[in-house]
């Protein structure tokens, strides 16, 4: 009966030592994983931004940001704004 305690007590230790390494090892394997998550978006992002720095480098995109968004034109050319009140509806024209 007394061995029988004692291997009781000797398995319950082994499965007491087994289980931080294991819990240890899950919580490891889920950090990695979000991290290699986290390494796949910032790739992209970064994938991304090349290709945005290779168009911002042409005249074209130049010229079409220029004129997108600081209303640049060319010696000769006029440019307008459409204002609308904030409370007038907006429609889309057919055709």
């Amino acid at each position: 009966m007394p061995i029988l305690i004692g291997l009781g007590l000797a398995l319950t230790v082994l499965a007491g030592l087994a289980v931080l390494p294991a819990k240890t090892w899950f919580s490891q394997r889920q950090k990695m994983q979000a991290a290699e998550a986290e390494i796949t978006r910032i790739e992209a992002e970064s994938a991304r931004l090349d290709r945005e720095l290779e168009l911002l480098a042409t005249d074209e995109e130049i010229e079409r940001r220029a004129r997108r968004d600081f209303d640049l034109v060319y010696p000769g050319e006029e440019s307008y704004r459409i204002v609308l009140p904030d409370d007038a509806p907006v429609t889309e024209s057919s055709g």
